[in-house]
C-alpha cells in the first residue's frame, strides 16, 4: 500500500507540471556550440534544483547563469559556448559523454569538403518502481511534464532517430519524460555535415582556372601554324584538361564517398 501511494503521489507531483528541465545544443555553421538547459521546479525540487547548480558551477568555470521564474516554479538557465564541437566533445558532461558498453558521444571524421560528425547521447535514469496498479496513471504525466532534448543543426542531419523534427532536418527534439517518469535510457543519436566553405570555394576556383587554362591552349594550338608550336600548345591544353578531370574526380570521390565511422573517431570525454 505505501508503494503505491509513493507511486501516485510521485504520478501526481508530474502531472501537475511542477518539475521542468529542457536541453537545447546550438551548433553553429562554423562548427561552434551554444549549450543551453534549463531546470525548473516548485518548492518540492528546490533542494534538488539547487545541488544541480551548483555541481554545473564546480564543473564549468565559465558558465552563464540565469534565474528563472514561471509561476510557481523556480529554477535556473544555463548557458556555455564552446569554439568548436572539439571542445565541446571532451567537457564533462554525463548526457552528451561516452559511456563504455553503452554509448559513444561524439564522433568526427574530417575531411577537405566538410567533417562529418556522429552524436550518439544517452539520458540515463533509475528505474521509478511504480507498481502495475498505477502504470496507468503515468500516461497522463507525459501531456504536462517537459523534459526532452532539442539539437539546432546549421545543416540537414544525415540521418536521426529524434521524435520530432521540422522539414528540413535542422531541428531535431527527443521527449525525456518516458525516462523521466519510467527509468531506463533513451539513445539520441544525429549524423550531420559541418561543410567549408572557404575549401569548396578554392577547389571551384582551381577547377575554373584549370578549364580556362584548357580552352586557351586549345584555341591557341588552332590557331598557330607552327607545327612545334602546335605540338607544345597541345601537351600544355592536355595537361591542364588531365588536371581538370583529375581534380573533378577527386572531389566527386571526397564529396560522394561514405564515412563509416569506428571507435577511432571518438572524441567524446568518458562521462563522470
Amino acid at each position: 500500500m505505501k508503494k503505491l501511494l509513493a507511486a501516485i503521489i510521485f504520478v501526481c507531483m508530474t502531472c501537475a507540471g511542477c518539475f521542468q528541465a529542457k536541453f537545447d545544443l546550438i551548433i553553429t555553421d562554423e562548427g561552434a556550440v551554444v549549450r543551453n538547459w534549463k531546470i525548473i521546479g516548485t518548492a518540492l525540487f528546490r533542494r534538488y534544483i539547487e545541488d544541480v547548480k551548483a555541481k554545473n558551477e564546480k564543473l564549468f568555470p565559465n558558465l552563464k547563469i540565469t534565474t528563472v521564474a514561471e509561476g510557481d516554479m523556480l529554477g535556473y538557465a544555463f548557458s556555455l559556448d564552446y569554439p568548436d564541437i572539439e571542445s565541446f566533445a571532451k567537457s564533462s558532461s554525463e548526457m552528451y559523454g561516452a559511456h563504455v558498453g553503452k554509448n559513444k558521444g561524439v564522433s568526427q571524421h574530417k575531411g577537405w569538403f566538410f567533417d562529418e560528425y556522429d552524436f550518439d547521447f544517452c539520458f540515463v535514469n533509475p528505474p521509478a518502481n511504480i507498481p502495475p496498479e498505477a502504470e496507468y496513471m503515468t500516461q497522463a504525466a507525459f501531456n504536462s511534464v517537459i523534459h526532452d532534448l532539442t539539437i539546432q543543426l546549421p545543416y540537414s542531419a544525415e540521418k536521426h532517430d529524434a521524435d520530432k523534427s521540422d522539414v528540413s532536418n535542422k531541428f531535431l527534439t527527443w521527449n525525456l519524460a518516458p525516462v523521466l517518469i519510467h527509468g531506463g535510457e533513451k539513445h539520441m543519436n544525429a549524423r550531420f555535415k559541418i561543410w567549408h566553405r572557404d575549401k569548396i570555394a578554392l577547389t571551384a576556383a582551381i577547377e575554373l582556372l584549370l578549364l580556362v587554362a584548357t580552352i586557351f591552349f586549345f584555341i591557341k594550338a588552332r590557331a598557330e601554324e607552327s607545327e612545334s608550336l602546335v605540338k607544345d600548345l597541345r601537351f600544355k591544353r592536355n595537361v591542364f584538361a588531365g588536371l581538370f578531370v583529375a581534380l573533378a574526380a577527386m572531389s566527386a570521390y571526397l564529396l560522394l564517398a561514405s564515412v563509416n565511422f569506428t571507435d577511432a573517431d571518438i572524441i567524446s570525454a568518458v562521462a563522470p
